[in-house]
């Protein structure tokens, strides 16, 4: 086999987000989103090499936005080329080591481990059952973000917790945003070649936060573990608590846990600590101005993102490089250069003019006698479809010409 193209579905609780690309291109065809979902407001977007086009869609649900991207990739002579379906897949519990072809023992799989991720597995599975009723013929895919991750030894997989508890219900830190961490990987090795370099963290900043420290493209050790609240501030999640905290809050406040957990995800971060947004835009334009609790919230969003970076000198044995990447990586060079500046001693410094230069896409940042540090944009569509096509026996990132994205 070797023509067509893969069609990605990333299905979330309130959208669907498509793309359809080529093996040897990781740009797409054509990319949208269907937002909104199960709301008066749900409207398609759809972008194509030589048009654009948005489209009121009330009160879909997963179902018919899926029908809608279908019908509309059909009527855009597009879904003719498609060989298979890539879907992102949050968590596929501890059997999730690779993609796998869905079959009906996978979809027990995802099913099973949707107590893990209440939120993300049942949107998943939606995807995946309207584009089997839709083109059954079509090969589908699961891709799942917590297989990067699976390459963790037992001593960062593990908590400190009664070996029965583990075996019994298969508590362990699973790590997520692996998919995007797995490209910067990718991504990476030519860089750090060029200097004989093995190591570096990948720092994933947008809504949800998560740095991954990675040796020889494997993941060694990742701040998120048993659920995406573990780790850093993100925009509404509190990351790393003490584990007394929840007790007395639920006391004092007269909550049960599922109530403040969901306070834990929706209320905390940098929502919480500033009373005003979780958005790392808005907290910025609100610093600049003299808001002290945003100017606090950012603070701490960097400070904490710094320590868990200088923390993977230990598993790493020393980081050869650094990568920020997604919304805020990509985005705030302020987030970029406060963190850095609690990062001198391991020797990461940045060119102010660089790390302040608008331009997009990848690029060194850092500055003179510096280690490297880079911003690579995501790409998790690309690393779905990457894989989809390795297990239809198609060879994407070789298809590439090595210079791509520099």
């Amino acid at each position: 086999m070797s023509s067509g193209s893969c069609l990605v579905i990333n299905t979330g609780s309130s959208s669907v987000k498509f793309a359809v690309f080529r093996a040897a291109d990781d740009q797409p065809l054509c990319s949208g989103q269907v937002a909104g979902l199960h709301s008066a407001s749900a409207e398609l977007t759809f972008s194509a090499t030589q048009s654009t086009l948005q489209r009121s869609l009330p009160n879909a649900d997963h179902q018919a936005a899926l029908n809608t991207i279908l019908a509309l990739l059909n009527e855009y002579d597009i879904l003719d080329s498609v060989i298979a379906v890539g879907h992102r897949v949050v968590h596929g519990g501890p059997r999730a080591h690779k993609a796998e072809p869905i079959t009906d023992d996978i979809l027990g799989l995802i099913q099973e481990y949707a107590e893990f991720a209440p939120l993300h597995n049942p949107a998943n599975l939606a995807g995946i059952e309207a584009c089997r009723r839709f083109a059954p013929n079509l090969p589908q895919i699961a891709v799942f973000d917590t297989a990067f991750h699976s390459t963790l030894n037992p001593v960062a997989s593990h908590y400190a917790i009664p070996l029965q508890w583990q075996r019994q219900f298969g508590i362990k830190r699973f790590g997520f945003h692996g998919i995007n961490h797995h490209y910067i990987a990718q991504a990476s090795e030519p860089l750090l070649q060029q200097s004989g370099a093995r190591s570096l963290v990948s720092a994933h900043l947008g809504n949800g936060c998560s740095v991954c420290a990675i040796r020889d493209g494997i993941s060694v050790d990742t701040s998120m573990g048993f659920t995406p609240l573990e780790g850093l501030v993100m925009g509404s999640r509190s990351g790393d608590l003490d584990p007394g905290l929840p007790e007395f809050l639920c006391s004092k406040l007269n909550l049960d846990i599922a109530a403040l957990t969901h306070q834990l995800n929706h209320q905390s971060g940098l929502q919480g600590v500033s009373g005003s947004s979780g958005d790392m835009r808005l907290l910025l334009q609100a610093r600049a101005q003299g808001d002290e609790q945003a100017a606090l919230a950012f603070e701490l969003f960097c400070y904490r993102l710094a320590k868990y970076i200088a923390s993977y000198a230990v598993p790493l044995q020393g980081v050869d490089m650094l990568v920020f990447t997604a919304g805020i990586g990509e985005h705030a060079a302020e987030v970029r250069a406060r963190t850095v500046e609690w990062l001198a001693a391991l020797n990461f410094t940045l060119d102010p003019t660089l790390n302040a230069a608008p331009q997009q896409g990848r690029r060194l940042i850092s500055g003179n006698g510096s280690k490297p540090v880079y911003v690579i944009p995501a790409n998790e569509e690309w690393m779905i479809a990457q894989q989809a096509f390795q297990y239809l026996g198609m060879d994407a990132a070789a298809a590439l010409p090595p210079d791509t994205h520099t």
